[in-house]
């Protein structure tokens, strides 16, 4: 099998994997359609610099990483901080689509897609709503445009996760490490390219990154962005887990997995679950105090106001009376969860088992 951490090396490793466990429709799909999607987005990338030479002159000072493991409050957090206006952000068009001249031609099928309501890619039942016009997280950058993304083992290919040729191959994947220094450093070079872009939008605004995997290539982001800024959110394992394992029960990621198939995911996943926590308290001793900032999840869910005025306090960003107010309305509406969780217990997993394997987190936080 041709492994190697290149996009090109992924896109084959991605297609005989595809093939090998009969999902010849994706083989295909995949096989067609993503080389043009590349080529054709490069090929604008390179023409932005002659078609809008203007966002050369925008900076990229102070960008903020939201971070958390998956289930969080990660994307809530991050829609409500964007409602301020105050940040320059990325809805999933523009993530598809970076080229600012590219956007511009295809706007068009922006317009009738949203005008016949047919620009919705996710339901809100699958996790959380995808829209074209939604804020929408920046990992989705690398993973479309450069395969360089946890998301390729989480949903494009979970067979990459627990495949005997290929598991310890997806643990190298997209993390900061020796073998992957030049590979990661051009693709934080690439978000950098984007968030100029999206700052000439925005007249300058400091771009708010939502990234939860982003957690895993952090020297990459210091490297790039030495002035950036991190907030990291925690929530208690033993409402993650379940959570995070009832939505990929729920997605099955577009690709059905069996029930088998889920059981041996959820192990390499579990997995992943312990190193990214354990990777956020690694990364507080990389970073000076006045760099980061830790949000717990009942914080948020407690007092969502106090939470946000701390987060403008550490950002150093003046925040908006009429931005107030919409936040003490929003605190004070009551909250509906949109999907059932499973139990620990339905997943194979037991409380005291999380609570010895997470202590770490337990014996850092008051969860």
């Amino acid at each position: 099998m041709f492994q190697k951490n290149t996009t090109f090396g992924i896109y084959l490793t991605s297609l005989q994997i595809l093939l090998e466990n009969g999902r010849y429709f994706y083989f295909i799909s995949f096989a067609l359609f993503y080389p043009p999607l590349l080529i054709i987005n490069r090929i604008f990338l390179f023409l932005d610099f002659i078609l809008v030479p203007e966002f050369e002159k925008a900076k990229v000072k102070n960008p903020i990483f939201i971070m958390g493991v998956n289930r969080s409050g990660t994307t809530f957090f991050h829609k409500i901080l964007c409602k301020s206006n105050k940040f320059s952000t990325s809805s999933t068009w523009d993530l598809i689509i970076p080229s600012l001249s590219l956007r511009k031609l295809l706007s068009f099928i922006y317009a009738i897609l949203s005008f016949f309501k047919m620009d919705k890619i996710e339901k809100k039942n699958k996790g959380h709503e995808v829209k074209l016009s939604n804020i929408e997280e920046d990992e989705m950058l690398l993973f479309i445009h450069k395969l360089d993304s946890l998301w390729l083992t989480n949903h494009l290919v979970p067979w990459f996760k627990f495949s005997k040729s290929t598991k310890e191959f997806s643990k190298s994947l997209y993390i900061d490490s020796e073998e992957n220094f030049s590979r990661n450093t051009r693709s934080m070079l690439f978000c950098k390219d984007f968030f100029r872009r999206q700052s000439f939008l925005s007249k300058g605004k400091p771009h708010l990154s939502k990234s939860n995997p982003f957690i895993f290539r952090l020297n990459s982001i210091l490297k790039v962005f030495p002035d950036a800024k991190f907030v990291f959110l925690v929530r208690d394992p033993l409402e993650v887990i379940p959570s995070y394992f009832s939505l990929q029960k729920n997605v099955k990621f577009g690709n059905l997995l069996t029930e088998n198939e889920l059981k041996e995911y959820r192990k390499e996943s579990y997995q992943e679950i312990i190193r990214w926590y354990k990777e956020t308290e690694k990364a507080k001793s990389k970073l000076k105090k006045n760099q980061y900032m830790i949000l717990t999840y009942p914080e948020i869910k407690n007092d969502l106001k106090k939470s946000i005025n701390k987060f403008f306090k550490f950002s150093k960003i003046k925040i908006s009376k009429k931005y107030e107010n919409e936040v003490d309305i929003f605190a004070n509406k009551k909250y509906k969860k949109k999907h059932k969780n499973n139990s620990i217990e339905d997943f194979g997993f037991s409380k005291n088992k999380i609570v010895k394997d997470f202590d770490f987190v337990y014996q850092e936080y008051s969860l």
